[in-house]
């Protein structure tokens, strides 16, 4: 058998005949050190959505421009989205409304608080859950 010179330790395959290759041998092309697995995918690829980034979203829509909602959005949750930046808008207007009771200036700020923490959490959790379906993991 010819011994030819063999890079990474990948071994050489068996010769047969004139020189012509047989089929390769069980085991040839593997690795020959212990436990090598295949590395994973990086997260970092077309369509992984940022947690961050929707919480970023949903806090700067939220508070510049009483726009919540965005952060849903750009995780893919569309329904969510619309449903929080019309919500928010209808209880905006039944809060103006109030004002002219006084309640509205309570109920108000209350409001755009809840707002603001409530759709941080879900807009991180759209953007995970996301990320997890994409991958075809349950989350």
């Amino acid at each position: 058998m010819n011994q030819a010179y063999s890079p990474n330790g990948y071994g050489v395959p068996p010769q047969t005949g004139y020189g012509a290759y047989a089929a390769p041998a069980p085991g040839y092309g593997v690795p020959q050190y212990p436990g090598a697995m295949p590395m994973p995918m990086p997260m970092a690829q077309a369509g992984a959505k940022n947690p961050g980034l929707a919480v970023a979203l949903e806090l700067l829509g939220g508070f510049f421009a009483q726009t919540f909602g965005i952060g849903h959005l750009y995780a893919g949750n569309l329904g969510a989205g619309l449903g929080l930046m019309f919500g928010y808008w209808a209880l905006t207007a039944i809060n103006v409304v109030l004002c002219f009771v006084f309640v509205g200036f309570v109920t108000w700020p209350l409001t755009w608080l809840a707002f603001m923490i409530l759709s941080s959490i879900t807009a991180s959790n759209a953007a995970k859950r996301a990320n997890a379906k994409a991958l075809g993991q349950a989350y």
